[in-house]
């Protein structure tokens, strides 16, 4: 029977989707291992698309002065020339702001000690009279719930109970934040105050600030973050309108922005309960003014009158920019942003319903299988040129598409995909080079370590010597092996035993090509070689039994060189039997393995382990075909496995 033989076309449809296969595990693998280095450079190429959006008109979020920025920065330090405010200038500005009719006045700011009592009092009549102020606080947020609060903190827990919120829960919350260790603004401002909201941020593993946490757990309540306490009063949504599914979205129901019809608004979040922020801009895209105009309004009627024009029904978040502000950092649009502007990001988002949304894993998983698919596709039916081509193509197509889904609202992640394009498209391509160079030497490499230099040579110039499948001959089959090789090598180095089986077998293969033999295979220090195929020999026999009478000859050689060197006295048992085998190549030409198989292979084996020391045992039909050229000598008959009767076997003499 003929083995079965693969085609080089269907290996080569194997190993480019194994190679594609790679290709995705290994892309994930690095997001997995090096996330620092690979989940931050997706997000750096995102970030360029906001910087992008910011230049283009048509795409960027509309931006309509809800939220405006009331900034204490170094111009009003120079104007008030102050640059330590009390309570009474807050106190100030908090009724100017409620004079003006702000809708809210957000204040990026913790209050957290006292001052004097008078000033602290005033501060707090201000911000109850105005009925709109926000403030800040802050948490310790941690994975799982944390240990009882000190009690110096019970003033504080007090004041977060009450103020806690009950929401509506699908799904598992157990990814949430878990606060712990408050720092609140005093709780006689805080009570008097529209409300609290925890200011705190986490940045990328790159040190950018990209998303914002919009609850987090507090015992069996949550607390929203600062932005979007505001932005839930602002749209009238009451804490029981409001329904989390971590991992999918938070919604709040019926909200209604001031002359609009209610609507339900639905904010894509993370498992963290993170929201994306779409910024909408630079620090400048918003309106801005000045903390001491802001301040100094009260002194004049008519500015009092044009502030509130201009500053009527709208968000104020109130924030410190000077010079020297450690309320800085680094987002998509800004590497020094001061990050009230990131809340008043968050809370335009929420009111104005729009957000970025991430592509699910799952989507961006079937993409980027999909552009592994077609590079599979393509490299069956292009040659290696015409594939550079297309995939370079499909390259700059995903990354258009990238964009343009970025531009419309949606984040496809667009490195895993380009690191798929471009691995994928450089391992086909290698792997085509390598395997066009291995195909025009992999015959003549291959000949070359099992034919002696001139079957190769007539080979190569008629490979249908080499049949795909196998033929049956009679052939003479060697076996040869050291004797107690093993008991040696237990005692010697890895590289001792290298050197010395390298040296011993050059020098038998040497002979057995001299004889135009056939180097089967090597058996740890064994060799099986075969005589008669590739190319037809009459005196198969003859040749094998010379060969082996010259293979003793120089084993005894290595005996006394080696012995001379300290090692140890090598000798080699060798049978030898010829009999019909089937011979061919059993594999392919791609992975060539030439051999014999058959019952009187196994026979040539049995022969050698029977075989006396130094000596070369032949069986019947080979000394048959010999017994006229060589001297031999009879040797009682051998049992060997497989066969029932004694066989007739004989010795040949060396001399």
């Amino acid at each position: 029977m003929k083995a079965a033989f693969i085609s080089p076309s269907l290996v080569r449809v194997r190993t480019t989707s194994l190679l594609a296969a790679a290709v995705f595990l290994f892309v994930h693998g690095l997001f997995w291992a090096f996330p620092a280095v690979f989940v931050s450079w997706n997000s750096q190429i995102v970030d360029r698309m906001f910087a992008l959006r910011s230049t283009l008109p048509a795409f960027a979020p509309p931006y309509d002065s809800t939220v405006v920025h009331v900034d204490l920065s170094d111009r009003t330090i120079a104007a008030l020339r102050n640059f330590y405010l009390t309570r009474a200038h807050y106190a100030q500005v908090v009724e100017n702001l409620g004079a003006m009719g702000a809708a809210a006045q957000v204040w990026d700011y913790i209050f957290p000690g006292y001052t004097s009592p008078e000033e602290d009092q005033r501060f707090a009549d201000a911000v109850a009279d105005a009925g709109n102020a926000y403030f800040g606080m802050k948490f310790t947020l941690l994975p799982d719930p944390p240990a009882a609060p000190p009690d110096h903190e019970l003033d504080h827990i007090r004041y977060l109970d009450s103020t806690a919120w009950i929401v509506k829960v699908e799904g598992d919350d157990g990814d949430l934040y878990h606060a712990a260790g408050p720092l609140i603004t005093v709780p006689e401002i805080a009570r008097a105050s529209r409300g609290l909201g925890y200011l705190n941020l986490k940045f990328d593993r790159d040190g950018v600030f990209r998303k914002a946490p919009l609850l987090v757990r507090y015992g069996e309540r949550y607390h929203p973050s600062f932005a979007f306490r505001v932005a839930c009063d602002y749209l009238g949504v009451t804490p029981d309108r409001i329904i989390l599914a971590p991992g999918r979205s938070i919604t709040l129901q019926g909200a209604r922005r001031p002359g609009r019809e209610p609507q339900d608004v639905v904010i894509p979040i993370d498992r963290q309960a993170n929201m994306f922020i779409n910024w909408i801009g630079p620090w400048e895209t918003m309106l801005h003014y000045d903390f001491g105009d802001v301040l100094r309004a009260s002194e004049d009627r008519d500015e009092l009158e044009l502030f509130g024009e201009e500053l009527g029904g709208r968000i104020v978040v109130v924030s410190e920019v000077a010079t020297g502000s450690a309320d800085v950092g680094p987002v998509p649009t800004d590497n020094n942003f001061p990050l009230s502007g990131l809340h008043a990001n968050v809370m335009y988002s929420i009111i104005s319903n729009q957000f970025i949304t991430e592509l699910g894993s799952g989507w961006v998983i079937l993409i980027e299988l999909a552009i592994l698919v077609i590079l599979v596709f393509l490299s069956r039916r292009l040659s290696s040129i015409g594939l550079s081509v297309s995939m370079t193509a499909i390259l700059a197509g995903y990354l258009f598409l990238a964009t343009v889904s970025f531009l419309l609202g949606t984040v496809i992640p667009p490195l895993p995909g380009t690191l798929m394009i471009v691995f994928g498209m450089l391992s086909i391509l290698g792997y085509r080079f390598f395997d066009e160079q291995k195909n025009k030497e992999a015959l003549r490499r291959s000949f070359e370590a099992y034919f002696p230099p001139t079957v190769v040579r007539r080979i190569m110039a008629n490979p249908g010597m080499i049949t795909a499948g196998g033929q049956k001959k009679e052939l003479t089959i060697l076996f040869s092996d050291i004797k107690s090789f093993t008991t040696y090598s237990s005692t010697m180095n890895p590289d001792d035993i290298q050197r010395l089986l390298n040296e011993y077998f050059g020098a038998m293969v040497d002979i057995v090509f001299k004889y135009e033999g056939t180097v089967d295979k090597f058996i740890g220090d064994g060799l099986m070689v075969f005589f008669g195929d590739p190319e037809p020999q009459a005196d198969h026999a003859l040749r094998c039994v010379r060969a082996a009478v010259e293979m003793q000859r120089k084993t005894r050689e290595l005996k006394k060189k080696w012995e001379a060197e300290g090692w140890f006295p090598v000798k080699i048992r060798i049978g030898i039997n010829t009999g019909p085998v089937v011979v061919g190549n059993m594999g392919s030409l791609r992975r060539l393995s030439y051999t014999v198989l058959g019952a009187d292979v196994n026979l040539a084996q049995r022969l050698e382990a029977n075989a006396p020391v130094e000596g070369i045992m032949i069986s019947e039909r080979t000394y048959e075909l010999v017994k006229d050229h060589v001297p031999t000598r009879p040797l009682e008959p051998v049992t060997v496995k497989g066969l029932e009767e004694p066989i007739r076997v004989w010795e040949v003499i060396v001399e």
